[in-house]
């Protein structure tokens, strides 16, 4: 097993078999992490589970099919990841269906929101949502238990939640950005901490069609993940909890690639009545 940063933590990746997923669990596999990989293509799944099992030994990963939109399927992973690791540590919820779900090329064709698959937008807000609520809600429990812990979710841009063909993908993702601010507040002086991380653009990933007509080598490349990945998921990152961090800023330093998640930064906020007492 390889020794680094991570050595003795164990930790879980959604959507782990491609892209982003893959690239982080290259990454922490790297820094002696044991990796539980949790995705629903079980071809690709098994082959990123034998790069890993290349880096870490075959000891130092699982592969776990599940669906984790699936009340039952995703906490299954987690317990199971405890059952074989004995303990969970790092949560990566990376698990999305993204715009290429609702148009060929989202970007040069962008369907309007009535056009809209009813269907495919409830199934977006399943994983792209409620999974990482399901998935967290399963494995911080374990993390409480052992006073520390990390959950990061994956998110988008901002104006990337907004844009023109996003009617499905950016509420999907908006709803992640505020419950990932719900789940700091809560976890609040408890070791265990929620941040965002997002590539800060377009990745290379199969999200973006080749429909779409953009030069693969001018998109976001998957590894810019790796570093950032790397420090969420270790001591480093002690006491950064509601924060958003954006892999594309990483080379400015953490504190320059971050804000506070949810952006509670802009505009005014909401005016509160004062509590009622009985």
């Amino acid at each position: 097993m390889a020794d680094g940063k991570l050595s003795g933590r164990v930790v879980l990746i959604t959507g782990a078999g491609r892209g982003l997923g893959r690239a982080m669990a290259h990454a922490l596999a790297g820094q002696g992490a044991r990796l539980a990989l949790v995705d629903m293509d079980g071809e690709e799944l098994q082959q990123v589970a034998g790069e890993i099992a290349d880096i870490g030994g075959r000891d130092s990963v699982v592969p776990l099919g599940a669906d984790v939109s699936d009340p039952d399927s995703g906490p299954t992973a987690i317990h199971y990841t405890v059952e074989n690791f004995g303990r969970i540590d790092v949560l990566f919820n990376n698990a999305a269906i993204g715009p290429q779900a609702v148009a060929e090329d989202p970007f040069g064709n962008p369907p309007k929101f009535w056009d809209l698959n009813p269907y495919t937008f409830v199934r977006m807000m399943d994983v792209n949502s409620a999974g990482p609520q399901i998935m967290a809600a399963a494995a911080v429990p374990y993390m409480l238990q052992n006073g520390w812990g990390r959950v990061v979710n994956v998110t988008t841009a901002l104006d990337a939640m907004y844009a023109p063909g996003m009617g499905a993908y950016g509420p999907s993702k908006a709803a992640l950005e505020a419950l990932t601010a719900i789940m700091a507040n809560d976890l609040d002086g408890t070791g265990v901490t929620a941040n965002v991380l997002i590539p800060g653009g377009p990745a290379n990933t199969r999200m973006i069609p080749d429909a779409t007509g953009i030069a693969r080598d001018a998109l976001i490349q998957p590894e810019a993940m790796q570093a950032p990945a790397i420090w969420l998921a270790s001591e480093e990152s002690d006491g950064q909890s509601g924060m958003r961090f954006i892999a594309a800023h990483w080379h400015e330093g953490p504190e320059k690639a971050s804000a506070p998640c949810a952006w509670p930064q802009l505009g005014k906020q909401a005016i509160l009545p004062n509590p009622i007492t009985r």
